[in-house]
C-alpha cells in the first residue's frame, strides 16, 4: 500500500514543530535559560521602581525580588545591561510580575508574533499548498529562530515586527506598518535599520515619519523615568560604560580571533579582523564593503522596468547583517528571504536558489558553538581551522549578500504599493 505523499509532509512538519519546541519555549521555559530577557526584565523592574536599569547590583537585586532562579541573577555579571531607555516601557508590560509568569509570558509573545509573521511570509510565496507546507517545515528547523526563543532575546519579537511591518507596507496599510517598525526600533535598532532603509528605497516616507514619532515618545518616556525628569543622569555614564566593555577587546561582543565570544557574531568584522587589528579600521572596511554592496544593487536595479520588493527584501536583510553588530539568533530574518527565493523558483531561476540554499544551510544549525566547544581552548588562537569551523556563518552572511546583489531577475510587472500580480 502506497503512503500518500501528505503524510510525509505532515510528519516531517510534525518532527520540525517538535524540534522547534524542544530546543526553544521548552527549554525556555521549564529551565530559565532565557538569560537575554532576563537583562531586560530586570532592567525594565529597574526603570520602573527608580533604579538605575544599568547598574549591575540594581539588575541582579531587582532579580532576587522577583524570585528568578540563582544562574539568572548570576547572568548580569557576564552580560552588561545595554538595552536603549526606548525598551523600557515596552518591557515593563511583563516585569511587573514576578519572574516565572514574566518569563512565559515573554515566550508566548515572541511564538506568537513569530507564528503570524511565519504565516503571512509563507502566503507570499506563491508556493503550491505543498510547497508552502514543505517551506513551513525549513522555517521550523531554520535554528536561529529557536536560539532566540532559548535566550529570550528581543531579537524574536523585534524581527516578526519586521517582517509584519514589510507586509503590511506592501498591503498598503503604512499606520499600522509604522508602528511595528517604530516598536522594532526600540528594542533592536540595529535590525529595524533593515525595514528603515526598505522604505527609504520604496519612498515611503509616511511609515517612517510614523516608526519615528513611536520610538521618540517611547524614548522620551524611558529617558524621562529613568531620569527623574532629567535631574539625574548618572544612568547614561553607567549604559556608555557598559556598552564601551561590552565591544571592548575581551567584551562579550568583541570580534577579534582571539575572542572567546566571536563564533557567536554574524557581522564581517569578525572575518576583517583577520587583516585588520584596528578594531575602527576594521568597522571602516566593513562599512565600505557593504556600501559597496549597495551601491552595486542600486545601480542594477535602476535598469529593471519592473524592481521586485522582495528582492530588495532579501538584499537589505543581508547586507544589513554584514555591517553592523548580530549575533546569531539575529539571522531568523533571512527568513524574509523566503518569498524571493520561491519566485526564482517559480521562474525557474534555480542556480541562485541553490547558491542561496548552500548558505542558509550554513545557518540553518549553530554548528559553530559545536565547533567552539570542541576546540576549547583553541577556539581562541587565529589559525585556519578557526576561520573554517568558527566563521563560516559570518562568510555565509556575506555570500548571500554578494549574491542577492548581483543576480539578475527578469522584469516582472510588480507594484511596491501592491501585493504581486498573480499568474
Amino acid at each position: 500500500m502506497k503512503v500518500p505523499g501528505a503524510f510525509w509532509i505532515l510528519l516531517l512538519f510534525a518532527v520540525g514543530l517538535v524540534f522547534f519546541v524542544d530546543r526553544g519555549p521548552y527549554r525556555a521555559i521549564r529551565f530559565s535559560t532565557t538569560g537575554d530577557f532576563s537583562s531586560l526584565y530586570a532592567a525594565a523592574r529597574c526603570w520602573a521602581h527608580g533604579a538605575n536599569p544599568y547598574d549591575r547590583a540594581a539588575l541582579k537585586s531587582e532579580l532576587a525580588n522577583a524570585s528568578a532562579p540563582p544562574d539568572i541573577q548570576s547572568d548580569q555579571d557576564i552580560n552588561p545591561s545595554v538595552y536603549l531607555p526606548a525598551a523600557m516601557p515596552w518591557a515593563v508590560a511583563v516585569a511587573w510580575m514576578s519572574w516565572g509568569p514574566a518569563n512565559v509570558c515573554w515566550c508566548m509573545a515572541g511564538l506568537l508574533l513569530f507564528g503570524i509573521s511565519a504565516a503571512l511570509l509563507l502566503e507570499r510565496t506563491q508556493l503550491s499548498s505543498k510547497g508552502k507546507w514543505l517551506a513551513a517545515c525549513a522555517v521550523l528547523l531554520f535554528s536561529p529562530t529557536y536560539v532566540g526563543v532559548y535566550n529570550g532575546n528581543p531579537s524574536v519579537i523585534a524581527i516578526s515586527l519586521i517582517a509584519l511591518s514589510i507586509c503590511l507596507a506592501l498591503d498598503r496599510n503604512m499606520i499600522a506598518s509604522g508602528v511595528c517598525a517604530g516598536i522594532a526600533m526600540c528594542f533592536k535598532p540595529q535590525l529595524a535599520l533593515c525595514v528603515l532603509c526598505l522604505f527609504v528605497i520604496w519612498r515611503r516616507a509616511q511609515p517612517i515619519w510614523i516608526g519615528a514619532v513611536v520610538f521618540s515618545v517611547a524614548a522620551l518616556l524611558g529617558v524621562a523615568v529613568v531620569s527623574q525628569g532629567g535631574r539625574d543622569w548618572h544612568w547614561w555614564d553607567t549604559e556608555h560604560r557598559n556598552v564601551t566593555v561590552s565591544f571592548g577587546a575581551g567584551g562579550t561582543s568583541d570580534p577579534a580571533p582571539q575572542s572567546s565570544v566571536a563564533w557567536q557574531l554574524l557581522n564581517s568584522q569578525t572575518l576583517a579582523a583577520y587583516a585588520l587589528d584596528n578594531p575602527e579600521a576594521c568597522s571602516a572596511a566593513v562599512w565600505l564593503v557593504s556600501a559597496g554592496l549597495v551601491v552595486v544593487f542600486l545601480l542594477l536595479r535602476r535598469k529593471r522596468t519592473g524592481p521586485h520588493p522582495w528582492h530588495d527584501v532579501a538584499f537589505i536583510s543581508a547586507v544589513t547583517l554584514t555591517f553592523t553588530y548580530h549575533r546569531y539568533y539575529d539571522a531568523q530574518i533571512m527568513l524574509l528571504l523566503l518569498p524571493f527565493l520561491a519566485y526564482l523558483w517559480r521562474i525557474r531561476e534555480r542556480n541562485v536558489v541553490l547558491l542561496a540554499g548552500v548558505c542558509l544551510l550554513v545557518l540553518a544549525f549553530p554548528l559553530q558553538s559545536v565547533f567552539a566547544r570542541k576546540l576549547g581552548a583553541a577556539a581562541t588562537l587565529p589559525s585556519i581551522s578557526q576561520f573554517i569551523l568558527l566563521r563560516n556563518q559570518p562568510a555565509a552572511v556575506l555570500a548571500l549578500a554578494i549574491l542577492l546583489a548581483i543576480c539578475r531577475v527578469p522584469d516582472e510587472p510588480y507594484c511596491l504599493s501592491l501585493r504581486p500580480v498573480r499568474r
